[in-house]
């Protein structure tokens, strides 16, 4: 039977997976353009779905900022075949379930679990989201509140207000600025007093972007994989296929406007952050080989010689996280991120200037193979021997990715990296440059020293052109004798055949070490046979 709706199929043997990974898979197209991965798993102890729709807030009509969220809590609220608004959460409770969902910029991501047995029954009420929907009018006057409820939790969340704002000062006519959560302001009041019936404009939602074409759906169940096609493929083979283009953004959000910016901005906890951001390009499409993790794994790095090390040295930073950010398809980021001293206030400029002495000497060392071979046998060695996920994060994750790789490469594509392309990483770090640069620091130090309230979250910031003079100064900064490339890593293993024991392991662990000071207990593995360990301390 579900044969009719299937284009074409990728079996496990097509789709590289872990090594250690036991579970059996198969990818499909449908004839409606839908992509589908199915996860065939004996020993779950939880069935799990999850539907990625390829389109978020970014889409949202410029009149009603939140639509699309709106339209996610919309979904659980009634269809024409369960039109009891607590039908589809009430059935997962009762069966051990639980559900959820997300919208971001470009994706709207609902997901399931619940007891094995009853995956058939959530699937039916969970395939008619996409089907068949309501929208009726008593459950969108109810739902708005809680909409802004979830709004009102992420009002006094720094990280919210700080994203929120670094959107803001992005170009204004780019999708990217948008305000993405949506209250009651934007999804009741404000249109009801222009006249737009918000209703119809859910409607018109669903109806022009939620297409089987931009859609990708991951289940796991205990059932063979031909027992979960069949289950699965009717449920969804009748979802339309409106032939919708998956946005893609050629435009970068920060232009030359947005540029050589900095930003003070007054935190609601006492946090002290620095946030040095540059426009790039998407870097997506050069996945295998993933020039932004290159570098990311040389500015974060954390050993001798590296930029976190003399920051740390000096006294100005407690920690340092670098590398490219995700925008949307069509343009990314790269950001340096350093959690601030209080003397690492005074020293903004400085930090600055030690961030460009390094990348002047990556410049100058140029890209390494061997570099390119450590990041790619350490994530390599991710994959080979990641654990376990739980099923509904797992189904979660694999259906965003649908959209992102092959079905061959969905599992594999985050991690593998196999093409060393020295120019590539030549050409993003050439993006980094002082006068492409925007600033943001966080400090309660500004407090009463701001002009401007954020329209979303109400946060006090001052915004400024970086001086000229701060341009030349860091365009010309040259390099310090202290930053250095690392030391080649000679503890990445190639080895991984575990050594044979002469004695079984005992059943519990055992105290091998027992001092006036320290207790040191043992336990050899007898159960997963990885070569990973396991160490717990406990201070009394």
């Amino acid at each position: 039977m579900a044969s009719q709706y299937i284009k074409s199929k990728i079996n496990s043997d097509a789709i590289l997976k872990s090594a250690e990974d036991k579970r059996t898979y198969e990818g499909l197209e449908l004839n409606n353009g839908m992509k589908v991965l199915l996860i065939s798993d004996p020993e779950t102890d939880k069935a799990s779905g999850a539907m990625d729709v390829n389109i978020g807030h970014m889409k949202d009509p410029v009149d009603l900022p939140g639509l699309a969220h709106f339209c996610e809590h919309m979904l659980f609220l009634g269809t024409k075949k369960y039109e009891q608004e607590n039908e589809y959460s009430k059935f997962l409770s009762e069966h051990g379930g639980s559900s959820n969902a997300y919208t971001s910029g470009e994706h709207t991501n609902f997901y399931f679990d619940i007891s094995p047995e009853y995956l058939p029954g959530a699937l039916d009420r969970f395939s008619q989201f996409f089907l068949c929907p309501l929208f009726t009018e008593t459950a969108t006057d109810r739902e708005v509140n809680a909409v802004n409820s979830e709004n009102d939790k992420n009002l006094q969340s720094d990280p919210w207000r700080i994203h929120q704002l670094e959107k803001t000062l992005t170009d204004p006519s780019h999708d990217y600025s948008k305000f993405g959560t949506g209250n009651k302001d934007t999804l009741d009041t404000i249109p009801k007093s222009n006249g737009v019936n918000v209703r119809d404009a859910l409607l018109k939602f669903h109806d022009g972007y939620y297409s089987s074409n931009i859609m990708g759906l991951c289940v796991l169940g205990k059932e063979s994989i031909e027992e979960l096609t069949e289950m699965v493929v009717p449920l969804i083979a009748n979802v339309e296929n409106m032939n919708v283009v998956v946005p893609e953004w050629k435009d970068h959000p920060v232009g030359l406007a947005q540029m050589k910016k900095i930003a003070y901005t007054v935190p609601v906890k006492d946090v002290r952050n620095l946030s040095m951001s540059w426009p790039i390009m998407d870097l997506h499409p050069y996945f295998k080989c993933n020039p932004g993790h290159y570098l990311g794994h040389l500015v974060g790095h954390e050993g001798k010689g590296s930029l976190l090390s003399e920051l740390k040295n000096r006294g100005w930073v407690n920690t340092l996280c670098g590398g490219q950010s995700p925008g949307a398809k069509g343009f990314m980021f790269f950001k340096v991120d350093v959690d601030l001293t209080e003397e690492g206030q005074e020293h903004i400029d400085d930090i600055i200037t030690l961030t460009y002495q390094y990348f002047n000497m990556l410049k100058r060392e140029g890209p390494k193979q061997w570099i390119f071979d450590e990041c790619k046998d350490l994530s390599a060695m991710t994959f080979r021997f990641k654990g376990k996920e739980k099923p509904r994060n797992y189904t979660t994750q694999v259906a965003g990715l649908i959209h992102k790789y092959s079905l061959s490469e969905v599992l594999s594509g985050p991690y593998l990296m196999s093409e060393f392309q020295p120019d590539l990483i030549t050409m993003v770090l050439d993006k980094l440059q002082p006068d492409r640069m925007r600033i943001f620091v966080v400090s309660k130090k500004f407090e009463d020293k701001t002009n401007i309230k954020e329209k979303w979250y109400g946060t006090d910031y001052s915004v400024e052109d970086i001086l000229d003079s701060k341009i030349q100064m860091w365009s010309k900064c040259g390099e310090n004798e202290n930053l250095t490339l690392p030391e080649k890593n000679d503890f990445i293993p190639t080895d991984f055949e575990l050594v044979t024991r002469e004695v079984d392991p005992a059943s519990l662990p055992e105290l091998i070490k027992d001092s006036a000071m320290t207790q040191l207990w043992f336990k050899q593995d007898d159960t997963y046979l990885l070569p990973k360990a396991c160490i717990n301390f406990e201070l009394i």
